[in-house]
């Protein structure tokens, strides 16, 4: 669902965002929906490994830091040689993607 919500707000900026009203509206969706990444990854990754909680924290950690980083290269770079309304559309292909692996995942086994 937040995947979902994610990918549809930011696929719509690049569409309904020409006034700054209904930008600031997706943009508002986009952040509440956001919150809930950080916290259903670290959920998932700490119930996948109950006996290393404290390595898969330090993991969860670097990884997101590092995933962010990315995100910035690969969105500047875009801006760059496409535009920014390519970066909008970049994300909601990736924000479907996410939809799709978690869609397909399998939930960790608790016990």
């Amino acid at each position: 669902m937040i995947s979902a919500v994610l990918a549809a707000t930011i696929a719509l900026i690049p569409v309904f965002g020409g006034s700054v009203l209904t930008a600031g509206v997706l943009l508002a969706v986009w952040g509440l929906s956001y919150g809930g990444v950080s916290v259903s990854a670290q959920t998932w990754l700490l119930a996948s490994a109950p006996g290393a909680r404290e390595a898969a924290s330090s993991l969860f950690v670097g990884v997101f830091n590092g995933a962010i980083a990315l995100g910035a290269l690969v969105g500047g770079l875009a801006a760059d040689g496409a535009g920014v309304n390519a970066v909008m559309w970049l994300g909601g292909v990736l924000g479907a993607g996410a939809l799709v692996v978690t869609a397909l995942g399998k939930a960790p086994d608790r016990g």
